[in-house]
């Protein structure tokens, strides 16, 4: 887990992703660290590159940045929506054996949590497959108020306390919005992407639906942390999914830099160009500056 003392980093809120009124968020950081996946025009992950073979520019302006090559073992939450119904609960009862070395890996751990109006722990972390798989399965769903920006908080408090020098990555298994929503306005909202900035968090979303509301507010938290979302109407979806979340996480570049001009005021965007020919970057997309108080 990286520590952010000095340097407040705000998340930008893209109105194609969020309501309107949405107030900067700024959240205390030293490094800013940009999560980023190399792959060729197949989809395919490229591994083996190092800080060299980037260049990572900061509101068009190169940084010196550093790359974590050191492998860092994985804390996995799993926050599973106890409204499911139908096929999508078919697919949590299918998911714990496909977690195993692709997502979890050497020396990881995996928790499984579910979710209506609060968080309960369904098994802590644990390396053991069997019990994972066990846990998901015993899960019981019944239709219920469902808040996930509080359970995304309260996943992300509990990978917190987990031993430092760990990857944290959540993977929310829900459907989009529905009514009853959280509780109006968007502080919770910002409190999530602030916690999932502060503690590194990744968080990808298994999507039972075929889509999702615009003013639903897993997205954002997908694409701010740096995560991605993923479809999982049936088993071939659910396996592809768990497959490239694993890829992903295991062959992602932890790229950090302290920026060179901190003075500036503003979004600061981020923008990822590899040296490589022929392939495709992702990256997180900015941060805002501000003046340490």
């Amino acid at each position: 887990m990286f520590c952010f003392p000095w340097l407040s980093l705000a998340l930008l809120l893209s109105p194609a992703v969020l309501p309107a009124q949405v107030p900067i968020l700024r959240v205390p950081v030293r490094l800013v660290v940009a999560p980023t996946s190399v792959t060729d025009h197949s989809g395919n992950f490229i591994n083996g590159l190092s800080a060299a073979d980037f260049v990572l520019y900061d509101n068009d302006v190169p940084q010196q940045v550093h790359e974590d090559g050191d492998f860092l073992p994985i804390s996995l939450a799993i926050a599973v929506q106890t409204n499911l119904k139908g096929q999508a609960v078919e697919r949590v009862r299918e998911l714990g054996p496909l977690l195993g070395a692709l997502v979890v890996g050497v020396g990881g751990e995996a928790a499984i949590f579910s979710f209506d109006s609060k968080l309960q722990v369904r098994q802590d972390f644990t390396p053991d497959l069997g019990r994972l798989t066990r846990s998901l399965r015993r899960i019981d769903f019944s239709p219920g108020l469902s808040h996930v920006i509080d359970a995304t908080l309260d996943a992300m408090r509990l990978l917190d306390q987990r031993p430092e020098g760990r990857r944290h990555i959540l993977l929310l298994v829900s459907s989009p919005h529905d009514e009853p929503r959280d509780p109006p306005g968007q502080k919770t909202l910002h409190d999530a992407l602030a916690d999932a900035a502060v503690s590194n968090t990744l968080i990808y979303w298994l999507n039972v639906a075929h889509g999702a509301d615009a003013e639903d507010p897993v997205p954002a938290l997908t694409r701010y942390s740096g995560g991605q979302l993923y479809a999982m109407q049936n088993r071939s979806a659910l396996e592809r999914a768990i497959t490239q979340i694993g890829e992903e996480i295991h062959g992602q570049y932890l790229l950090s830099y302290t920026p060179a001009h901190t003075n500036e005021t503003g979004f600061h965007r981020i923008r990822v160009v590899s040296k490589r020919s022929g392939v495709e970057v992702r990256s997180r997309p900015g941060y805002w500056p501000a003046t340490p108080e």
